[in-house]
């Protein structure tokens, strides 16, 4: 071969090489790719604070949005005891009725639908219409405050940093429907567009990554300061980066703690300037029963309504944990104690309006029930069987279409657990018809409970001692009953406090017991001191009430419907819109639940 010859081989040699070279790179950028779940590039975005929308930072992350938004559109399914199909839950258990009798939710209760539809149903629900509230007795209730998107809206750490310019308390005690009407447009959506007032990014988007997650480096952070706090008050320390100092798997478990716990809304006895609304100002703008509106039910600025400053009583969403040391399983009794040592300055979520009891209401307390459990002892965290590992590709993602373990048991439970899935299901489909009957039967003796006092309380309202002016005095008659509407405070705390939570008890089985022991033997000691007060005060024939299944299902209310004609609608109407939200549960639901309690092991079992 001459000098040109090899001159030209060298150089096919070399282009050769170069085109492998380059196919090689493509192939393992594309094997990269495809082993991290689908991941392009963190950077065709770049990721900050001021747009944490989960359509933005799915640009970064495409497939993690695709398991994020894939409940949207998902048929609703429902579960013995969940699933994302939102039926009325005072259809399905009548009782809680009569145990939130004088408390908006006795009107409206749903079946939760998952963390993408959260600011959707908080927006829709019949809680946050001020309008049907006065029509159905709830005059009292002002409309929620701001402090219920905390949990509810991924726009959370944005508007606490620009509207309310870092107030924590400005924050939390504007109203909801003002605090909403600030949430900027982006993506490029136009202002007061569909989709700027829509779940993808817009005023009704729900949990997103930038609650969990770090723009920086996507570790795992908290952007709660309700839980900060909560954790501080236990023992934790405070951290700059990711909100209270832990390993990544304590965070596994505490990003998801920013919202699944019991709160209140504690008063700081201060006032607060935070955002109001013009219309406060317009005399022509009435609710409908005829008392000044405050602000506009409605989620954009419109007919000359503008934000003012105005000056409010200061709330301040708290975590009742101060009782509930560092390192320590929770326990109901550190509730007992927590809100007796605040009764002064919180001394009840609402009045009973039948026994005049003051109550509490819990909320959604998965961690504090957890924290006893034997997968908390294991170092097993909330994402380990909610968010389980699967397989994209080559390598392992956390699976971000959050959802019960019990929908990918091979994934969720069978890292741990050796045993077939059928068995493994077994077993929890038992322990939660367990606690359920458990739960039924604590429920059913507290509304024995209550019709009790509602019989003690007119028969002592006839007696002289116990009127002012002619009339049943309800202080006189409370003071009477004092210990017994104690027990009913304690003893719904209790029942209320495993119903509220998600698992129906699967996530710390002997305590959820142990609390709903305790429920029914408050609500007999209570009887039972009816018993005795009857006695002393010479009412005869008085006798306890044990009310059961079918006497509970009298006081089912039905489907909601408005009352009176409102904003458009007539009296009667549907409340709901979707016929997938606040309708009859399916009907195999309810022959589960007739055969519960009492336990019916030959259709149980």
């Amino acid at each position: 071969m001459n000098n040109k010859g090899i001159l030209y081989s060298a150089i096919s040699a070399t282009i050769v090489a170069i085109a492998g070279v380059l196919w090689l790179n493509q192939d393992i950028t594309a094997k990269t790719n495809d082993s991290v779940g689908g991941i392009i590039s963190q950077e065709i975005v770049k990721l900050g604070d001021e747009n944490p929308t989960f359509d933005y930072w799915g640009k970064n992350f495409p497939d993690y949005l695709d398991m994020h938004t894939a409940v949207e559109k998902q048929a609703p399914n429902a579960t013995e005891f969940g699933g994302n199909l939102a039926y009325s839950k005072l259809i399905r258990y009548p009782q809680l009725t009569v145990l939130w009798a004088g408390y908006p939710f006795s009107i409206d209760a749903n079946e939760e639908r998952g963390h993408f539809w959260v600011q959707v149903d908080q927006m829709d629900t019949a809680r946050n219409n001020k309008d049907f509230l006065n029509a159905h007795g709830f005059a009292g209730f002002g409309g929620q405050p701001t402090a219920c998107m905390n949990c509810h809206s991924g726009w959370t750490p944005w508007l606490l940093n620009n509207t309310a310019k870092g107030d924590w308390v400005a924050f939390n005690s504007a109203k909801y429907w003002t605090m909403i009407k600030t949430v900027p447009a982006v993506n490029g959506a136009k202002e007061n567009s569909p989709e700027h007032s829509g779940p993808h990014g817009g005023k009704r988007m729900g949990v997103t990554c930038a609650d969990c997650h770090n723009p920086t480096d996507m570790s795992l952070r908290l952007t709660r300061p309700a839980l900060i706090n909560a954790l501080i008050s236990r023992g934790y320390e405070a951290d700059e980066k990711q909100g209270i100092k832990a390993s990544r798997s304590e965070m596994r478990t505490l990003v998801c703690s920013q919202c699944h716990v019991e709160y209140y809304f504690k008063p700081t006895g201060t006032k607060v300037k935070t955002i109001g609304e013009s219309i406060a100002n317009d005399s022509s703008k009435k609710w409908w029963n005829g008392t000044q509106k405050t602000y506009d039910e409605f989620d954009s600025w419109r007919d000359g309504n503008k934000p003012i400053e105005i000056e409010v009583d200061g709330i301040e969403l708290t975590y009742p944990w101060s009782e509930w040391k560092k390192g320590e399983p929770f326990r109901i009794e550190m509730f007992d104690d927590y809100y007796e040592k605040n009764r002064e300055n919180f001394p009840s979520d609402w009045v009973h309006k039948i026994t005049k009891a003051p109550m509490l209401k819990i909320q959604h307390p998965e961690s504090e029930l957890y924290s006893g459990g034997v997968h908390a002892a294991n170092g097993v965290s909330c994402a380990d069987c909610h968010m389980p590992y699967i397989r994209k590709g080559a390598k392992k993602v956390t699976n971000h279409n959050i959802t019960s373990p019990l929908v990918d048991i091979n994934s969720a439970c069978k890292t741990c657990h050796t045993q077939s899935e059928s068995y493994l299901a077994k077993q929890v489909k038992d322990i939660q018809n367990s606690v359920a009957h458990d739960l039924r039967t604590a429920e059913y003796s507290l509304v024995s409970l209550i019709k009790d006092v509602e019989t003690i309380r007119a028969e002592l309202g006839k007696m002289p001692k116990f009127q002012t002016n002619g009339k049943a005095d309800d202080a006189k008659i409370s003071a009477e009953l004092k210990e017994v509407l104690e027990l009913h405070r304690k003893s719904q705390v209790r029942a209320d406090f495993i119903g509220a939570e998600n698992s129906t008890g699967f996530h710390n089985p002997r305590e959820a017991s142990r609390m709903l022991l305790q429920s029914v033997d408050m609500s007999r000691q209570g009887q039972t001191k009816l018993v005795e007060i009857a006695a002393k005060n010479g009412i005869k024939d008085f006798k306890t009430s044990n009310l059961g299944f079918e006497d509970i299902q009298k006081l089912n209310p039905g489907e909601i419907h408005y009352k009176v004609d409102l904003n458009g609608n007539k009296a009667g109407d549907r409340y709901y819109k979707h016929q997938e939200v606040n309708g009859n549960p399916p009907a195999k639901l309810l022959e589960d639940d007739k055969n519960l309690k009492p336990y019916n092991y030959k259709v149980i079992d």
